[in-house]
């Protein structure tokens, strides 16, 4: 091996401890260590320094090697060169870690207890969550799963939860989250008061075509009652295996009996007991809402809409920005009503606000073709509720900075509004909510919206 006694030239020898020590890790005249990792490449190091950075390395250079050889069965290479790289020098290059290492290089680090170490990785996946697709976060939840199990409950584990959960999980979109990953989400989220945007049904739904994909491995396949029944006898004990692993962390209660009946139902996984007594709390009207945690969406471009350029989405799909004229948008969430429970909230800051806005719901076929100011049951920033051309004084005005919460209770049909967690009166004129609606914002030329959890004190 050629020996490299000044890497990169970054510096004279003395000027640099971090330059210094950086040389070391290639410079064989220094390596009395052999590393043995899970891919089967060797690294090589040095003992005095890995010793003295490190209380397993210490550990186990001087009881554990064997003739100067250590092994490890869960490290790979590419997770040790960083781990060394951060012994030496403190340091890890931004360019070091990617989506692709970063939960082994997690998982190396805990393994040495290098909390510092540990600290910047979560900063670093951080960055590639805001950076990346919602698919970021859900590759690596499942690769965090994969390499720490089921029981996993570290800092990074905690985070990716998070991140999934607040994205939307759609059947119809292809994406990197594993069956195993998928369980241990919705284990993590099941009585959890963290914001979640997919409802309970919608879950059932996207759970059978990750189950599809995995048994059957056709992607184009599309499982339902009536597909399900011209699977062979070997795919359908597949498809009830895997769904097995699922449903004690799908919570039924929070599905409307006609879904229970017309789309659960008949696959036979859920017993008859366990549906008799949903249908029973229903009927005693003690069901669930109609998603766990706390309701959170997205911002939705209009597919018919040929003027996207005049609306910026961004952060994700939280923020709308306006640039050119006024615009009515719509969140990618629908409320359903619900006999039993379906008391839902939602902030939304306002991060600039020109001319008047408008903050409120409306009918899932509201048509925003329509040439008009503002849809549906909405507060307007000059303080008026709106509706289909009626306005009445709510003494709420709000302005750029401020915080507007919106109150719909699905189970009465009934809407409120808080400017800067003050609650304003049920709306006692908007007394025909339809049965299904979602968010809405009407935004005026510059104005800009940031959606947030309502997070309860």
């Amino acid at each position: 091996m050629k020996i490299e006694t000044n890497i990169n030239n970054s510096s004279p020898r003395g000027r640099s401890l971090e330059d210094d020590f950086k040389r070391l890790i290639c410079d064989e005249r220094f390596h009395d260590i052999a590393l043995k990792c899970s891919d089967g490449e060797t690294i090589y190091g040095c003992k005095a320094i890995l010793a003295t950075r490190s209380d397993v390395f210490n550990s186990s250079i001087f009881t554990k090697s064997e003739d100067n050889k250590l092994s490890f069965d869960d490290i790979n290479s590419t997770a040790m060169k960083i781990i060394l790289e951060f012994l030496y020098t403190s340091k890890v290059d931004k360019e070091s870690l990617t989506v692709n290492n970063v939960i082994e290089v997690y998982y190396a680090s805990i393994y040495f207890d290098l909390v510092d170490l540990q600290n910047r990785i979560i900063d670093f996946t951080k960055e590639f969550l805001m950076d990346g697709d919602d698919d970021v976060g859900k590759k690596l939840l499942s690769e965090c799963v994969e390499k720490f199990s089921l029981k996993v409950d570290n800092e990074i584990s905690k985070i990716l939860v998070k991140w999934v959960a607040k994205n939307k999980l759609e059947r119809s979109k292809i994406d990197s989250l594993s069956l195993e990953g998928l369980r241990y989400l919705l284990e993590k989220t099941f009585d959890a008061q963290i914001p979640f945007a997919t409802p309970e049904f919608n879950i059932w739904e996207y759970a059978l075509t990750k189950v599809t994909t995995n048994v059957i491995q056709n992607e184009t396949f599309i499982l339902n009652e009536e597909s399900y029944s011209q699977c062979n006898s070997q795919e359908i004990e597949g498809i009830k295996n895997n769904l097995i692993t699922l449903i004690d962390y799908i919570n039924l209660n929070r599905m409307d009996s006609e879904e229970i009946k017309q789309h659960v139902e008949p696959f036979n996984v859920f017993s008859i007991e366990k549906i008799k007594d949903i249908f029973f709390l229903q009927l005693k009207d003690e069901g669930l809402e109609l998603i766990r945690g706390v309701p959170i969406f997205k911002w939705k471009k209009n597919e018919s809409d040929t003027s996207d350029d005049k609306v910026i989405i961004s952060n994700n799909g939280f923020v709308v920005e306006e640039l050119k004229q006024p615009k009515s948008i719509l969140g990618d969430l629908n409320f359903k009503s619900n006999r039993s429970n379906g008391i839902y909230e939602w902030d939304i800051l306002v991060e600039k606000l020109c001319g008047i806005i408008y903050i409120g719901i409306c009918d899932i076929n509201e048509d925003l073709k329509k040439d008009q100011t503002y849809h549906g049951w909405v507060l307007g920033s000059d303080g008026y509720i709106y509706h289909e051309g009626k306005w009445k004084w709510y003494d709420a005005k709000y302005k750029g900075g401020d915080k507007v919460t919106v109150h719909l209770d699905m189970k009465n049909k009934t809407c409120a509004f808080s400017i800067n967690n003050i609650k304003k009166p049920i709306v006692p004129e908007w007394n025909n909510i339809p049965s299904q609606v979602r968010p809405i914002a009407s935004l005026g030329h510059g104005s800009k919206l940031c959606i947030k959890a309502h997070m309860k004190n």
